[in-house]
């Protein structure tokens, strides 16, 4: 820590300097940020509302607004049959999950009143003061907040984050707008690639509530443990099985095939349990929508168009730095966050037709919420 005391001889520092002691030892960054990306990530994490509105008007729509939130509906009303069906929930934690999935807040884009500084006036030449103005008009904000209660349809991230959250003691879920664009999600999209896409990211965060962290906060965001005694010990056991599938999972450089190790499987179980239950999830809503609005495909097609959607959301090129972060970090590289849901999905091999105890259909599938 640096003592506050030498804070104003900051800026007399090289850059270098600078770059080396905040840039790579406390936000991560191997080389210095350009100029353009280090405005835009301040104006982001300084005024990120203001920043949303100019982002808003150039990319949002009614027709987004509507069709999300009805999506983020039907996969609410889809995980409830999942809970009304699941043989493992003894009735009254059945009841306790569904009282809380029935509590659970969706948030979609952006804030309705965005907090634009009005009264603010900002000098193009005085980085510095602009900051310490817009710090005082934002702790002055929050202190109003002081013994009000609180606003569980006020968003927290800024619309042009591309990073759904689900917050476990608020129990609410956000989807910035900047994650609902091409080719995640687009109005003009089929629905399958919808659903595949866009659908199992909203399911993962509504299976959030339900994880590992999600059964010790219940349906208002209070710490209080609703599985019984006999149903946690099943969840264990279920749990257990997702953690042993994605700890067999081998990690290599995608370039030279060289081996780096396994996934951490015991600090990713919440993000692979969300993602399994968010592919289940979001594949039965999808069949639910059809029956009130056909498809312009076969089934076999639009099933194959969904899962090729939700393949394609994890999609990337990493190199070995990455994979070695991903490997101990809570988000598994992509590449197994898609083969370890499809392993375990039924509907998946059915579809494109896997050869029995064939690598994409074991015959052993780990079942949590479905």
């Amino acid at each position: 820590l640096i003592h506050c005391a030498f804070c104003p001889q900051l800026h007399t520092l090289p850059p270098a300097v600078l770059q080396n002691l905040f840039g790579k030892k406390i936000d991560y960054e191997e080389v210095e940020p350009t100029r353009e990306k280090f405005c835009v990530s301040q104006a982001s994490s300084t005024v990120g509302e203001l920043l949303g509105q100019y982002f808003f008007d150039a990319v949002w729509s009614a027709d987004t607004a509507k069709t999300v939130d009805e999506l983020a509906k039907a996969l609410k009303s889809s995980f409830s049959t999942g809970i009304a069906t699941a043989d493992w929930l003894d009735n009254s934690t059945r009841a306790r999950a569904q009282t809380k999935l029935s509590k659970l807040v969706h948030l979609v884009g952006g804030p309705e009143k965005p907090q634009l500084y009005p009264t603010l006036t900002l000098d193009s030449k005085s980085y510095l003061k602009n900051r310490w103005k817009i710090s005082q008009v934002n702790i002055d904000t929050n202190l109003k907040l002081n013994g009000q209660p609180v606003d569980k349809r006020k968003f927290v991230m800024p619309p042009q984050e591309s990073t759904p959250q689900y917050r476990y003691n608020m129990n609410q879920m956000e989807v910035p707008g900047g994650i609902l664009q091409p080719p995640v999600f687009d109005v003009k999209y089929d629905a399958a690639q919808n659903f595949g896409a866009i659908g199992t990211v909203i399911g993962h965060e509504i299976t959030h509530g339900f994880d590992r962290t999600g059964r010790k906060f219940d349906g208002d965001g209070n710490l209080n443990y609703w599985l019984s005694s006999a149903t946690s010990t099943a969840f264990n056991t279920k749990a257990q099985c997702i953690r042993d599938q994605y700890a067999n999972f081998v990690v290599k450089n995608e370039v030279t095939g060289d081996v780096l190790g396994n996934i951490d499987a015991w600090v990713s179980l919440d993000e692979t349990i969300a993602d399994n239950g968010g592919l289940k999830t979001s594949f039965r809503a999808y069949h639910e929508y059809l029956k009130k609005f056909p498809s312009q495909y076969t089934e076999e097609a639009g099933d194959k168009l969904f899962y090729l959607s939700y393949a394609q959301v994890w999609c990337s090129k990493n190199t070995e730095d990455q994979l070695l972060w991903n490997m101990r970090d809570k988000y598994p590289p992509g590449r197994f966050r898609v083969t370890g849901t499809l392993q375990n999905d039924a509907e998946f091999a059915r579809v494109f037709q896997c050869p029995t105890v064939s690598y994409m259909n074991p015959p052993e599938k780990c079942l949590l919420w479905e």
